[in-house]
């Protein structure tokens, strides 16, 4: 009999009996093996051909150990302060060019 999850009542006991021996107080944690694969796989050796250098890191000084910012005074975008006039006149060309955009037929993003 096959239970609407898929696993048999079998499997189903199975797994009730291996939760209770993981919650007794003598359970002792083992390695994981995973079964589901049953082929076996040997790790790949990589040999590097003689001509190629060998792939060293020694110069390490000129990476980035920092995150630096544009404006580290600020912690809003720069639009929001700009005055009142200039913010006004990039909304009037921005909705004259949604407008244009609409009167000649072109999709409006």
């Amino acid at each position: 009999m096959v239970s609407r999850e898929g696993t048999s009542l079998e499997e189903q006991v199975r797994r009730i009996k291996d939760i209770e021996a993981i919650e007794s107080e003598s359970f002792v944690p083992q390695a994981f093996k995973s079964s589901r694969d049953g082929v076996k796989t040997e790790p790949v050796k990589v040999e590097q051909e003689p001509d190629d250098p060998p792939l060293l890191l020694t110069d390490i000084s000129s990476l980035p150990t920092t995150i630096r910012y544009n404006d580290s005074d600020t912690l809003a975008h720069p639009s929001l302060f700009l005055d009142k006039e200039k913010s006004e006149e990039l909304w009037l060309n921005r909705l004259m060019s949604l407008r244009q955009e609409r009167l000649m037929g072109s999709p409006v993003p």
